[in-house]
This record gives C-alpha cells, structure tokens and sequence, in this order.
C-alpha cells in the first residue's frame, strides 16, 4: 500500500492526519466555543497542543496580579532586575529553561513555591522574605511557555497563597512563544 512512498511524503500525510490522539479543548470545561453572530451559527474550535495540560490560560492570572506584556518586561528587567530589586523568574521546568529563555531569566520551576515543596521557606527567604514579613520581598515577572501553559499562574496563585504581595507580583502571559513569535532575543539557560 505505501510502496513508492518517500519518507517526505510519509511525514506530510501524517502531519496533515488529524491527531485522535489528543483533546484539543480550549480549555478543560469548553471543548468549543459556540455561540449565534448576526443570526448566524459560530464555532470556534483548537487545533493545537493536548489540553490538559496545554489549556489556554486565563489573561489575569489570579486578583491582583498584573498581567504584561513585552515593552513592560523590558522595563522591569531595566528598572527592578538590573537594580537587583526583582527577578524575571522561568517557571518551566530545568529542560524548557536550558533549551532556551528570556534574557535575565531565572529557573525557579513552579512546582518549587508549592505548598508541598519542603523548601519553600527558604526559597522564599532568598526572595527577602522574612517569616510573615513580605516588606523587603522582590518584585517578580513570572512567564513560562505561552498563553496555553499553566506553570506560571499556578506559581502565582501559590505565592499569593503564602502571602506573597499582589502588587509585587507579575504575569507575562504570553512567554517565551510570544517573545519568540515577535524576533526577540533568547538565551541558553544557566
């Protein structure tokens, strides 16, 4: 059935194959979005990474907690990182971060500021957090993979929940595909 058949044209037909395989919701509650436009009948369906995992995130992380975007980014790393009042924090895994991330970034994946993560505190005190007292606390920009992963909110949502201050706090939705869909630098992570 497949004689004469290149490796080429093998991988085209697979890519062109719809993948079965995966959920491609949009979320974990909406499989599509359908509504009525001008009488007329809208669907709006994904074609794109599994979700779960891959969901597409909410703008706002959580209340309270700005959400960015590039130029803002810029900024912080001129007006807090570099004065060594905040961090750009990585929250993907070692592997995502090493294979490429903003530059400036830090890797501190977000299953580290989890409730669980018997290391928390002293994460949190490297962070010039001392006890309940969050006054010298540095000012954070959590960013992961994009708009459809969920490893920098859930960082967000934990800090929050440990007190950590809103207003010090951070979300560069759109990540490292957004940085790199606009041309922008990229490093290798140390």
């Amino acid at each position: 059935m497949f004689q004469g058949l290149t490796l080429t044209g093998l991988a085209a037909i697979c890519a062109a194959a719809p993948a079965f395989a995966q959920d491609t919701r949009i979320t974990r509650d909406m499989a599509r979005f359908e509504t009525t436009l001008n009488g007329r009948a809208l669907t709006i369906e994904r074609n794109g990474p599994a979700c779960p995992s891959k969901c597409l995130q909410p703008m706002q992380a959580a209340s309270g907690i700005a959400t960015i975007g590039e130029l803002e980014v810029l900024d912080f790393l001129d007006s807090f990182a570099s004065r060594g009042r905040g961090l750009l924090v990585d929250a993907r895994l070692p592997e995502g971060f090493a294979a490429g991330t903003i530059p400036g970034a830090v890797n501190v994946p977000f299953a580290t500021v989890q409730p669980d993560n018997p290391y928390r505190d002293d994460l949190l005190n490297a962070l010039g957090v001392q006890g309940n007292d969050f006054s010298n606390a540095f000012s954070l920009v959590f960013f992961a993979g994009g708009a459809d992963a969920d490893e920098a909110p859930r960082a967000l949502r934990s800090l929050l929940d440990a007190g950590y201050p809103a207003e010090k706090l951070s979300y560069y939705r759109g990540g490292l595909q957004s940085w790199l869909a606009l041309g922008l630098t990229t490093v290798v992570g140390q």
